[in-house]
């Protein structure tokens, strides 16, 4: 504002002043530059600056025009009407443009708000499509393994009872059941990922979703020491679906993060279960499930494909947790995020509440 607003303030009103009365062209430019420092107050300031702007210059060229303080020869030549319009101008020009150039940036905020919800609805369509996809594909890829494996178990059962305990060949025996074993969970969590089963027909309490979590994940929160805090909202708070489900989908979460902070050698690490009973976005009435951890952060190369399909780090894990997590907020009309935020990493799960309108 200084540099530019009151100093060519200051600077005009030293010139206009010090203008002999003959050089009436000099005054009509002088008394016309007041606008720009007006100008640039709306754009520094918006309102606040342009008003004060005019109220200043108005101040500074009312004594020269009306006053006709010191030398007669110097006050400005034009006439009254004239300068009583100028004066008008000034403080008209000085309101109009502080008033656009706030709606402008309101705008512009506005603007960039909804931009921003328009690419992350566009992220969840990308993502929705994506999963979609893939889950027929992977539904029927679980189907032709789960047909041969049923063949394979029942063999299994029937020769299982030809082997001696004491055979040698019996520990490779019980490999090979192991691995049969390990091979149908493999297909169960494709078949989940696919086609969860979900009933939205159940009124809950976000609350005790939480509560559920944290059951869930406190004991091998325990075994690796870390804190668990969890914050529920001191009323409860209603929605509909399935109270297994949610948890199971941050239970998904919890253990990435346990595993995350595991691979921090020396660090014993907290876990918050958080329930955010308002959480209304584009005027949508939602609440929010947030689970935050304060291990390593997500690289931000990851974090637009962390709930993608087979992405993860875990050489056990079939990178399934997520997406799975991800499909089940979907069934349930919500959505989740990841941010390195909070604690360290923030994951949030947006769900409608119960009295919102159910979406088309």
């Amino acid at each position: 504002m200084w540099a530019f607003c009151w100093a060519p303030i200051v600077a005009i009103s030293v010139l206009h002043y010090a203008t002999p009365i003959h050089h009436a062209w000099v005054h009509d430019v002088l008394r016309r530059l007041y606008y720009l420092p007006i100008i640039a107050g709306a754009f520094l300031a918006e309102l606040r600056g342009a008003l004060a702007a005019s109220v200043v210059v108005s101040f500074c060229y009312i004594p020269h025009a009306f006053l006709h303080m010191g030398a007669m020869a110097h006050a400005d030549p034009a006439g009254s009407w004239e300068k009583a319009l100028e004066l008008g101008l000034y403080n008209i020009v000085g309101a109009v443009t502080g008033y656009l150039v706030r709606a402008e940036r309101r705008r512009a905020a506005e603007l960039a708000t909804a931009l921003e919800e328009q690419r992350r609805l566009q992220r969840q369509l990308v993502r929705a499509g994506r999963l979609g996809a893939l889950g027929e594909l992977v539904a029927g890829v679980s189907h032709e393994i789960k047909t041969p494996l049923h063949a394979l178990r029942g063999t299994a059962e029937i020769v299982d009872k030809l082997i001696p305990a004491d055979c040698p060949e019996r520990r490779m025996w019980e490999i090979h059941v192991s691995e049969l074993r390990r091979l149908g969970d493999i297909a169960e969590r494709f078949r989940s990922f696919a086609s969860p089963q979900v009933d939205l027909a159940g009124a809950l309490d976000l609350n005790d979703v939480a509560r559920r979590l944290s059951d869930l994940v406190g004991a091998q929160a325990r075994r690796q020491g870390v804190e668990v805090e969890l914050t529920v909202a001191p009323a409860p708070v209603a929605l509909c679906g399935d109270r297994d489900q949610l948890a199971q989908v941050g239970l998904n979460i919890a253990v990435n993060a346990l595993r995350a902070m595991a691979a921090v050698s020396d660090r014993k690490g907290t876990l918050a279960i958080r329930v955010v009973p308002e959480a209304t976005l584009e005027d949508a009435p939602m609440c929010a499930l947030r689970i935050e951890n304060d291990g390593p952060p997500i690289p931000i190369d990851r974090i637009e494909h962390i709930f993608d399909p087979f992405v993860g780090d875990d050489p056990q894990g079939t990178g399934l947790g997520l997406a799975i997590s991800a499909r089940i907020a979907e069934l349930h009309h919500g959505f989740i995020e990841a941010s390195n935020a909070g604690l360290g990493v923030t994951f949030t799960l947006y769900l409608p509440r119960r009295d919102a309108p159910e979406p088309a």
